[in-house]
């Protein structure tokens, strides 16, 4: 049975917390946009287990979560235009797409070697991260082909107790996606629009569509 607990966590939930994540399960939270679905990332079993959840193709590897910390140790790249927007745009709804370290497990790349990532502004995303102390696999809590779940009550009706854990945070009105920018593209390009427009990329470089 799905266990759902509040946030702020408690020091009992928090030992909960670390607790789960090590035993590689499932935790469904909020971040600053949807309802994210996730775990460990270095797990294969944790992404295989997402992988049947959500219904999703084998060949899409998941975004992850991270902080700062955990950037260099994932991802390559000399480029101060990528600097520039991690400066103007992070910690918070932007997800870039990087060159891997090349010796990170298989399932976490794509065929190319690449690697999206995205440090989230949600206290609750850096806690997790701090507690179990990994990085997370941070894809969209939903089955593929529906709409991302916004609140933990949406989570619990479409996924049911297919998650270990529900976290119930706070929720933003607007619950839009993550904008996410290929950095790996000559100019820059947006894969997808999302909470960060088009026009406040370019402030900072140039972007296309």
């Amino acid at each position: 049975m799905t266990a759902l607990i509040k946030y702020p966590f408690t020091n009992d939930n928090e030992s909960l917390i670390t607790d789960i994540l090590s035993e590689n399960q499932v935790l469904a939270f909020p971040t600053e946009t949807v309802y994210g679905l996730g775990g460990n990332a270095f797990s294969k079993e944790v992404a295989d287990r997402i992988y049947l959840i959500k219904q999703r193709p084998r060949n899409k590897p998941f975004p992850l979560l991270i902080t700062l910390k955990w950037l260099k140790k994932l991802c390559l790249w000399n480029d101060s235009r990528i600097d520039d927007l991690i400066e103007a745009f992070w910690p918070g709804p932007l997800t870039l797409i990087l060159n891997s370290n090349p010796d990170l497990p298989k399932h976490l790349k794509n065929n190319s070697g690449t690697l999206a990532v995205r440090f989230s502004s949600s206290a609750v995303v850096q806690r997790l991260i701090e507690l179990g102390e990994y990085p997370l696999i941070g894809t969209s809590a939903n089955r593929s082909g529906f709409p991302a779940c916004t609140s933990a009550d949406e989570v619990a009706s479409h996924l049911k107790d297919d998650v270990d854990i529900v976290i119930d945070g706070y929720n933003r009105s607007e619950n839009l996606a993550s904008t996410i920018v290929h950095c790996l593209t000559e100019p820059f390009k947006i894969l997808r629009q999302g909470s960060i427009s088009l026009k406040e990329l370019n402030h900072i470089c140039k972007i296309q569509k």
